[in-house]
């Protein structure tokens, strides 16, 4: 395994990559995911609800399978970003390079789960 990962990449290819900032810090966006994951996450027609696979707390989560049969797994990176954190999202596939169209589904989907949802379930108090 190269440098500080917790775990093997499940596949050789990362079909999409993405960033996100949160203003609350890395141990509140790691238990979001693990514990809190079926709270805040709502399912399309279709998608099929991913589960914990692996994690390492604080800072890693690896989600498998994924909502989109187009990824086989999900991982999160999640760092301290000056007083918040941050959440690197790297989507995995069997295939170097997805289609364009399913491309731009699965970058608008994780949008919405961790740019919109996963955000507004930190964000609100519950």
């Amino acid at each position: 395994m190269e440098g500080d990962r917790p775990w093997a990449a499940p596949t050789e290819y990362v079909v999409v990559g993405r960033r996100w900032r949160y203003a609350p810090p890395p141990w509140v966006m790691y238990e979001a995911v693990v514990d809190d994951l079926k709270q805040w996450l709502t399912l399309l027609t279709g998608e099929v609800s991913p589960r914990v696979a692996a994690s390492r707390r604080p800072d890693a989560v690896l989600l498998k399978p994924w909502v989109d049969p187009a990824v086989t797994a999900v991982e999160l990176r999640i760092e301290q970003d000056g007083r918040g954190s941050a959440i690197t999202v790297l989507a995995y596939g069997d295939v170097p390079q997805l289609p364009d169209e399913s491309r731009r589904r699965v970058r608008y989907r994780l949008g919405t789960i961790f740019g919109a949802a996963l955000r507004e379930w930190v964000d609100e108090p519950h």
